[in-house]
């Protein structure tokens, strides 16, 4: 029962939905962000395909993964990777940088 509500917790999150949608934070804060301390790893700013760690995905790369919104990037910062350092994101600078990773998404 537990793993179905996890599975069904999971979908929500991945779910896209734009009914609704306000785009919060600042995406221009969020690419100086980024530039700051992503860059070490991950190629940040539009159309850098590759990062200078090759296992950290470009930012066009998480923008574009299927199922990735601005929901589940909350979710994924929020949350420890042991590929990652371990630092703590302030809430505005969240807002920003999911918002500036949305931000390079693929127009369809």
């Amino acid at each position: 029962m537990r793993i179905l509500n996890a599975i069904a917790a999971l979908a929500l999150i991945l779910v896209p939905s734009t009914a609704g949608a306000v785009e919060l934070g600042d995406p221009q804060q969020g690419l100086q962000y980024a530039r700051q301390n992503c860059a070490e790893c991950h190629a940040v700013d539009a159309g850098d395909q590759l990062s200078p760690n090759p296992d950290a995905p470009s930012f066009e790369d998480v923008a574009n993964t299927p199922g990735m919104n601005a929901r589940a990037l909350v979710v994924w910062f929020q949350s420890p990777h042991p590929t990652m350092p371990n630092f703590i994101i302030p809430a505005q600078d969240t807002d920003n940088i999911v918002s500036y990773i949305t931000s390079l998404r693929a127009k369809q």
